[in-house]
Order: structure tokens, then C-alpha cells, then sequence
């Protein structure tokens, strides 16, 4: 009956040290998880600042271009 209880009492601390451990692995996890959300947020952000800057970018692209058209009617009208 002793050896039980010894024994007993062996696997309940080796089950506590498991639990100990796992629960430093699920810590560690969820470390992990909340910095890739973080990372992730981040990435969604940049991307919508490209997005925003690339749609500047063709406005001006053609208020470029409809320039450059309208120079060129003006550049037309002249003969050397």
C-alpha cells in the first residue's frame, strides 16, 4: 500500500512538471500568435498606404498625360 501511494505521489508530480512545461509551450504560443497578428495589422496598414499613394500616383499619371496632349494642340498651332 505504501509503494502505491509513493508511486502515486511519483506520477503526480511527473503529470505537475508536464503541465508546467506545456503550459510554458501554450504561453509561448500565444506569444507568438498575438506578434504575428501585430506583424500581420502592420502589413494590412502598408498595404492600404500603397494602395492609397499607387491611386495618387495614376491620378497624377493622367492629369500628366492630358497635360502633355494639350501642350502638344498648343505646340501644333505655331509654324516656323
Amino acid at each position: 500500500m505504501v509503494n502505491s501511494i509513493t508511486t502515486i505521489g511519483q506520477n503526480l508530480s511527473e503529470i505537475t512538471a508536464s503541465t508546467q512545461v506545456m503550459n510554458g509551450s501554450v504561453e509561448e504560443v500565444a506569444s507568438v500568435s498575438e506578434e504575428s497578428a501585430a506583424g500581420i495589422e502592420q502589413t494590412a496598414a502598408s498595404v492600404q498606404q500603397t494602395s492609397s499613394i499607387m491611386e495618387e500616383v495614376a491620378g497624377s499619371s493622367k492629369h500628366l498625360a492630358d497635360l502633355a496632349e494639350e501642350l502638344n494642340a498648343l505646340v501644333g498651332e505655331f509654324k516656323l
